[in-house]
């Protein structure tokens, strides 16, 4: 891996609590990375110190093998798109944009300004609406202005603090496709702080979940999502059944009204509810043991009732695999 960002057991105390307890991770050039996990987890912490807004108790922040943890902002080559974007309400579309490339940059002449800021629009799709105000543009469209003002400084990382999360929800998911596809077309960088798990499974090459300031795994989407190391990670990225020593996703679940025989596993169940969501059935119930247990259906060949005496049946090799379950 072409390694461009490395934190080594990083930490950052306040005087009431240790927000970041010494991680250490590697981001490669061109990567889209993910640090997720619930609020108050270190997560934006992190990502203000590698912008250099937090300084480090302890540990390194290397770029291109070179440590940073000492330099202000405007000496490392990283560029910040914040959760609120901080656009100027006052400046136009064009002239947010150019405002950071003006200041790092000022013997640049106006016109190869103008010409950066037209390419910048152009990769957001936004030309045309460069004499707007922020106040006449849509919330999508201000996310996007926001990121051509980190990318026209041309950084080598991109951190992004929570983006999305000012976006309704048809619209957060339509950026999602976007960002992706941004950040595949520029081949830098991406940062991308969530506790949006959906958000980090779909867009992440490969993600890091925190948990009370420290890294609970690393890996790609799919590999943490089907072989989490630790409880933690295993419910913060899904629903999980918890079923007499077993762990299974909803969707791994089948259900029947009869015994499904002795090749899978299963379980005795009592039917609470069915409720029908257009692209999948959630159904309820509740096992012998008097756990709940819920599975993601994409039919239900035999409608059942609350109170139906039902089978939940899965394969062995759906079972997760971890170290500490219950």
């Amino acid at each position: 891996m072409d390694t461009l960002l490395e934190l080594r057991a990083l930490s950052k105390q306040f005087p009431t609590h240790r927000a970041v307890d010494g991680i250490s991770l590697s981001i490669a050039r061109g990567e889209f990375f993910s640090l997720v996990g619930p609020s108050g987890c270190g997560k934006t912490t992190t990502l203000r110190m590698i912008a250099g807004l937090d300084q480090p108790t302890s540990g390194e922040i290397l770029l291109n093998g070179q440590s940073v943890a000492t330099l202000p902002p405007y000496h490392r080559n990283v560029s910040t798109v914040f959760q609120n974007y901080a656009l100027f309400p006052h400046l136009t579309v064009a002239q947010n944009i150019a405002f950071g490339l003006e200041r790092r940059s000022p013997r640049v002449s106006r016109s190869a300004i103008r010409e950066k800021v037209g390419q910048a629009l152009a990769l957001v799709q936004l030309s045309g609406k460069e004499a707007r105000l922020p106040s006449e543009i849509s919330g999508g469209e201000r996310q996007r202005v926001a990121l051509a003002r980190s990318l026209v400084l041309e950084p080598e990382v991109l951190l992004l603090d929570e983006p999305l999360s000012a976006l309704d929800a048809k619209l957060r998911r339509q950026m999602r496709a976007g960002l992706k596809s941004l950040q595949r077309s520029v081949g830098i960088a991406f940062l991308f702080i969530t506790h949006d798990r959906e958000e980090a499974l779909s867009l992440s090459d490969r993600m890091a979940v925190m948990n009370r300031g420290s890294i609970e795994q690393i890996g790609t989407p799919r590999e943490l999502y089907t072989r989490p190391a630790t409880r933690f990670v295993a419910e913060f990225l899904g629903d999980v059944n918890w079923m007499d020593g077993a762990a299974v996703r909803p969707e791994a679940l089948r259900v029947s009204t009869e015994f499904p025989g002795d090749r899978v596993r299963s379980q005795p169940a009592t039917v609470e509810a069915a409720t029908f969501l257009g692209n999948c059935i959630h159904l309820h119930a509740r096992l012998a043991d008097g756990k709940n247990c819920t599975a993601e259906l994409n039919r239900m060949d035999v409608p059942l009732a609350p109170g139906d005496p039902v089978h939940l049946w899965w394969q062995p090799s759906d079972e997760l695999e971890i170290a500490d379950r219950p």
